[in-house]
């Protein structure tokens, strides 16, 4: 991605380009300064090498400093791919993708025989990659795990009749946040099942919450629709096993399809682009749990910090995610309908023979720093409206959440897994691009913008909201273990989501979220994200 704020320095590398063909220099491209793992805002260029700084590198180049970065091994596979490999590899930074550039210009030898550079053809835009594997810390996957699966990809069609509607009047939510109270949360929403639950997930592979639903929803009927990701590495069992085992115990009353998604061997045909990444649960046609996080051991950690401080250490391991779960018939029974149609639409295009594990290729885990303080969930009932956000529905969440971000006249604080520009602009990501604009308009206009990434946000992904007009030097922070999507505006109305900031996440795959107007949900939320700022969160990022 080109930035318009240093229009030059692609000339001035071409330049000076023979003073970078040095040992050791793998690629050099625009970018800005970083020092002690954070951007000053300064514009640089960047050279990536392979090991310690060449000889004779230069420190600048007519005033312009040279921040000269090691390769990570993902980035020196990405950089010398053989040709084909970009569908290969690691879709999401999550997975251990790594930022591409439309202007930067390889140097090291590479299978394609030529320096790559602006002008040459882009890499394939992974469309059919597992997207994302949600905090599941993968090593770049070998090419027959990776590789697109051939089949058809039908048109997304939504249920008949139901529509996207706001939701006003006196209404009750509850509120919760993992690893404090999400599973104390998540379980007595299961119990309290009477008669029907539609689920839509991602990931379903925590023995404890299976056993509850086992438990909770013996006699009642139960329609799932489940995505297949690559196991979690904090998982007890496949989600293959998890249906195994529901079959087993519900008997007649389960009924399980997997997900239209691109990398699901069960699924013959594909809807949703890299993944099935939705998380809601609609009870009984009265009342929707909705949340960022998966039924996993990483999101729904089996500990209650809030009661036991024996567990605060434990929570140090969990995710950070947002939950909300909802009384309202009207809104519910849309989410069921929707729901239902993945369901219906699925079930049509699954094939039970098909091999469905893959395999997992585990990265350290990363541990989360002393929590100051644990909250417990919240219920509050008063006058507000819930809009429902699902993705791929056309124009649903980008035009409602760009809307939401231009709102905002005094705080805007974001908390997000991560932000992956993608390496260029099209009609297929334009209005992704443009939601993140938006926030970048705000931050000039003097809102107070503040955001907080997980690890996987490195320097280079930093870089590319610093190249698109998002100051990242003050108003940005990392944190490990953030696995929500999440926004608070002007402490009157918060978004509750699984929809990652990626043109996939926001576009093209099964998603869904509720922007909900009311001070006191937006402010249970906003003293979440103060205590992650001020206590959890830090300006260090990795190298690419």
């Amino acid at each position: 991605m080109a930035s318009s704020q240093q229009p030059n320095l692609s000339d001035l590398i071409t330049a000076h380009l023979d003073e970078f063909r040095l040992p050791g220099v793998l690629s050099v491209r625009p970018g800005f300064e970083a020092k002690n793992g954070w951007l000053t805002g300064r514009p640089a260029i960047v050279v990536t090498v392979s090991g310690p700084r060449p000889h004779g590198l230069p420190d600048e180049v007519e005033g312009v400093p040279v921040d000269v970065r090691t390769a990570s091994e993902r980035k020196r596979a990405a950089l010398l791919a053989e040709p084909g490999a970009a569908a290969r590899r690691p879709a999401a930074p999550d997975e251990g993708a790594v930022p591409e550039f439309d202007d930067e210009v390889v140097l090291a030898p590479q299978h394609r025989g030529h320096p790559q550079g602006p002008g040459h053809p882009e890499h394939p835009q992974h469309p059919q990659g597992p997207q994302h594997p949600e905090h599941t810390r993968h090593e770049p996957p070998a090419p027959e795990e990776s590789a697109p699966l051939a089949k058809p990809t039908l048109p997304y069609q939504p249920p008949a009749g139901a529509a996207l509607s706001p939701v006003s009047g006196e209404l009750t939510v509850q509120l919760a946040a993992s690893p404090d109270a999400g599973w104390g949360q998540l379980q007595p929403f299961l119990a309290a099942t009477k008669q029907e639950l539609v689920i839509g997930l991602y990931d379903f592979t925590s023995k404890h919450v299976l056993d509850a639903f086992e438990t909770a929803l013996k006699g009642k009927k139960v329609t799932l629709t489940l995505d297949h990701p690559s196991k979690n590495p904090t998982a007890d069992q496949t989600d293959e096993q998890t249906v195994a085992e529901l079959e087993k115990a519900l008997g007649d009353d389960f009924e399980q399809a997997w997900a239209l998604s691109g990398m699901d061997p069960k699924a013959t045909a594909t809807i949703f682009q890299t993944a099935y990444h939705i998380k809601v649960a609609a009870r009984d046609g009265e009342t929707t749990w909705l949340s960022s996080g998966n039924w996993n051991n990483s999101n729904q950690p089996d500990i209650d910090p809030v009661k036991n401080s024996g567990d605060a250490d434990a929570a140090r391991d969990g995710d950070r995610d947002w939950h909300v779960v909802i009384q309202s018939p009207e809104l519910t029974k849309t989410f069921a309908a929707y729901l239902q149609n993945d369901y219906e639409v699925a079930s049509q295009h699954n094939e039970s023979d098909a091999e469905a594990e893959f395999a997992a290729h585990v990265l350290p885990r990363a541990q989360t720093p002393p929590f100051a303080r644990f909250f417990p969930a919240q219920t509050v009932t008063g006058q507000m409206t819930i809009t429902p956000l699902l993705t791929p529905d056309a124009g649903v969440y980008v035009d409602a959440v760009t809307k939401l971000v231009a709102s905002a006249t005094k705080t805007l604080h974001m908390q997000f897994q991560y932000i992956e520009l993608p390496k260029t602009t099209d009609a297929t990501n334009q209005a992704f691009v443009d939601l993140v604009s938006a926030v970048a308009a705000r931050q000039k206009a003097g809102v107070e913008v503040r955001i907080i990434m997980s690890q996987y946000e490195t320097l280079g992904y930093l870089e590319k909201l610093q190249a698109l007009g998002l100051d990242t030097t003050n108003d940005v922070k990392l944190q490990n273990n953030v696995h929500n999507k999440g926004i608070v505006v002007d402490g009157r109305a918060v978004l509750v989501s699984s929809q990652n900031w990626s043109s996939a996440g926001v576009l093209h795959n099964r998603d869904a979220g509720v922007i909900i107007e009311n001070a006191d949900a937006a402010a249970y939320f906003e003293q979440i994200f103060a205590h992650d700022w001020e206590h959890l969160a830090a300006q260090k990022a990795s190298e690419d």
